[in-house]
């Protein structure tokens, strides 16, 4: 079963061995899309794939939930197999109106005799069809249950929905787990200058006929919609761009890089930062980045970031960012410490974090998190610049963490709206801080805020 052979695999079962290797053997969605989508040779078969994939994962709480109404096996007593088939079948009849019921349904019986469970194929293909023939689905009550309510249409499990309600309102909560379950989805891209332009970059994306549009926030910004894997993107090879979130951006343009300085991206893997911040300074001047992470898989995603970008002005190191570097303290003039983090605001694109994230690990990353900034801190030196960023929407992590910078390391917020888009300028940013939240802005959830050492 956990052997994928290139030649036979269809997209469904690409889509249950996928669902498998997250749902039960606990691997991260996009490792898991990596490693499986490439095997599928034509286009639409990889599309498809990715679409029950990422569809029947973002969805699963209500898919378990609709397949417990017309199942006397609970999905959690079922094999993982038959469950798994069961979650994409019935993404298919639920959500994709394109393809026949009586298609989902074969290929469902089909999938059950492949690996080896004849016996449960009728199992199968009787709740796919009895779904299927359901005039209505009897979902809970949003007046007497809101909470079971709203987990269960927005695919939330309820201690996230009580979370993020009790963080952001009821009102803001439901527009965040609206923006979770797009289905058109954009992939921002930011262009790296030093080697081509924005125009350039465009228009050799619109001659291959792929869709692509302005940014929203960052002039270097692209956006790029029904791409099939970046590797397949004109100039992708040769780095003329690296695949960014526009959230992610502005913890770099925080920094407000004029092109000398000396950065440290303390947590950069997979590189993003680093790779913006390299550009600006190849652009701009002769400044540098250290590029630092804690395990050789991520200094081989730095690595390979680097050269396929080809940023002469970064160097690379090895090390533990809880760890403090006596011989670095006060050297550089930019910090980027986009510490570790619950990752609540890159639901949509790893819906995997929804299912395994808990407030334990929640609160195991604050400590972890103000640990890292200590040091940070201490790298920084005397009137520089320490950028802090997160990409989650728990406010715990982030408010936490701008606090004690302020009140404990004794940090100076400074106002982001010199560096940032007008369009992006709240009550919060003149005091040096900005949470970005999918359903209000066009991103991902993420949380920057911008320092000044004392001179």
């Amino acid at each position: 079963m956990d052997t994928v052979e290139k030649r036979g695999l269809t997209a469904r079962e690409a889509a249950v061995k996928m669902l498998l290797a997250v749902c039960r053997d606990k691997q991260f969605s996009h490792e898991v899309k990596a490693n499986y989508l490439n095997k599928l040779e034509e286009k639409r078969e990889r599309a498809l794939a990715a679409r029950l994939f990422e569809g029947s994962l973002e969805r699963l709480i209500e898919l378990d939930y609709i397949i417990n109404l017309f199942s006397k096996t609970p999905v959690n007593k079922m094999k993982p197999v038959i469950a798994a088939i069961l979650r994409i079948t019935v993404y298919q009849i639920r959500f994709m109106d394109k393809i026949p019921v009586s298609a989902a349904c074969n290929e469902a019986v089909k999938l059950a005799k492949k690996y080896g469970f004849a016996g449960l194929s009728g199992f199968v293909n009787g709740v796919a069809r009895n779904i299927a023939q359901a005039e209505q689905i009897a979902y809970p009550d949003s007046e007497k249950d809101r909470m079971r309510y709203l987990s269960v249409r927005y695919s939330m499990p309820t201690t996230l929905v009580e979370q993020v309600e009790l963080q952001y309102g009821a009102s803001i909560a439901e527009k965040i787990f609206a923006a979770f379950l797009e289905t058109e989805k954009e992939t921002s891209l930011r262009c790296m200058e030093h080697s081509t332009s924005v125009d350039e970059l465009k228009n050799r994306m619109k001659d291959a006929d792929i869709k692509i549009d302005e940014g929203v926030y960052s002039r270097e910004a692209l956006r790029v919609s029904g791409m099939d894997s970046p590797e397949r993107l004109p100039g992708f090879a040769e780095g003329a761009f690296y695949i960014q979130d526009e959230s992610s951006m502005q913890a770099v343009l925080a920094a407000g890089l004029s092109g000398n300085e000396k950065v440290l991206d303390l947590c950069a893997a997979p590189g993003g930062k680093t790779a913006m911040a390299a550009d600006i300074l190849l652009t701009r001047g002769n400044g540098t980045v250290e590029a630092r992470d804690l395990t050789e898989d991520k200094m081989k995603l730095l690595s390979e970031n680097k050269e396929r970008c080809r940023l002469s002005n970064v160097s690379l190191r090895k090390a533990d960012a809880t760890v403090f570097r006596k011989e670095d303290e006060e050297t550089y003039d930019v910090v980027l410490a986009d510490v570790p983090c619950s990752g609540l605001g890159i639901i949509g694109k790893k819906p995997d974090i929804k299912l395994f994230m808990t407030t334990e690990q929640q609160a195991e990353l604050c400590v972890l998190q103000k640990k890292i900034l200590r040091n940070a801190v201490r790298y920084v030196k005397p009137g520089g610049v320490l950028v802090f960023s997160t990409c989650t929407l728990n406010r715990d992590e982030n408010m936490g963490g701008y606090a004690f910078l302020k009140e404990e390391c004794g940090l100076l917020p400074e106002s982001l709206e010199p560096f940032l888009a007008k369009e992006l300028w709240c009550d919060t940013t003149k005091n040096g801080y900005l949470q970005m939240i999918p359903g209000i802005h066009k991103t991902d959830g993420f949380f920057v805020a911008r320092f000044r050492k004392k001179a």
